[in-house]
């Protein structure tokens, strides 16, 4: 299965998070989620394409600073 594209993991985010301001450029540490959510969407992510990301990829440290369009190239560039 391909990996998912940025569009679709914002999407994804937004249904979580129930919240449709977000977007590539928002920065994860801003936004008006919790732990739980963050893993649902980490998962989310993983099932879609199929693979396991380090734990180190989204931990509360690493998301510092990280807007979703990072994290997103991040996680891709960790399953290649």
């Amino acid at each position: 299965m391909a990996f998912p594209t940025l569009e679709e993991v914002v999407q994804q985010l937004r249904e979580i998070a129930e919240d449709d301001t977000i977007g590539s450029e928002s920065m994860i540490t801003s936004l008006e989620i919790d732990s739980l959510d963050l893993m649902e969407w980490v998962f989310e992510i993983e099932g879609q394409a199929e693979t396991r990301f380090d734990d180190a990829l989204y931990s509360k440290k690493s998301l510092e600073s990280t807007t979703v369009g990072d994290f997103y190239e991040r996680v891709k560039s960790a399953s290649s």
